[in-house]
């Protein structure tokens, strides 16, 4: 239990720290993107740093704060599965379906990754195709580890119901 308690502790610092940051981050880019007078901050988006000088780059910058918000309703949702392993809530239909719902969320997660990247390279005119492993591999794994955790999740739920109505 004390790592429950450990992670739960970190998540929830991370999700703080995350969500008096976002707002703050959405109101300095939308000033960015509408302000007429260039603001000179550096921005980096993927690893690339940009300039706001094009569609391009404007476009990748608001994808990728969708995709921050994405990860973010995902992390809230870890920490609902973290609450209810806590309070033992293991094997429920909320706790099945959240994990189901976290996976989902890092998969679209790892797809708006890949276009952010995408519109970022085509900005700069160097589209180019790299072998090896990069974050888009990692967030679906990741993403279809917790969707295989939901299903098996599910299965331990059938399993104690048919336990429980065994003698």
């Amino acid at each position: 239990m004390r790592k429950l308690n450990f992670l739960k502790t970190i998540v929830d610092y991370i999700w703080i720290i995350s969500i008096i940051c976002y707002p703050i981050i959405i109101v300095v880019c939308a000033t960015m993107l509408i302000s007429s007078n260039p603001i000179d901050l550096p921005i980096k988006i993927a690893g690339n740093s940009i300039e706001l000088n094009t569609i391009w780059n404007k476009i990748g910058m608001i994808i990728s704060l969708l995709n921050f918000g994405v990860m973010l309703y995902a992390l809230y949702n870890f920490k609902i599965v973290l609450l209810n392993f806590k309070n033992k809530l293991i094997f429920e239909v909320e706790t099945c379906n959240v994990l189901d719902k976290i996976g989902n969320l890092i998969i679209y997660s790892s797809v708006l990754y890949v276009i952010t990247e995408l519109l970022l390279l085509i900005s700069k005119n160097t589209v180019s195709i790299q072998i090896g492993f990069g974050p888009f591999l990692y967030l679906i794994a990741l993403g279809l580890f917790f969707k295989v955790l939901s299903e098996v999740f599910v299965i331990g739920k059938r399993i104690k119901e048919e336990n429980e109505l065994t003698i």
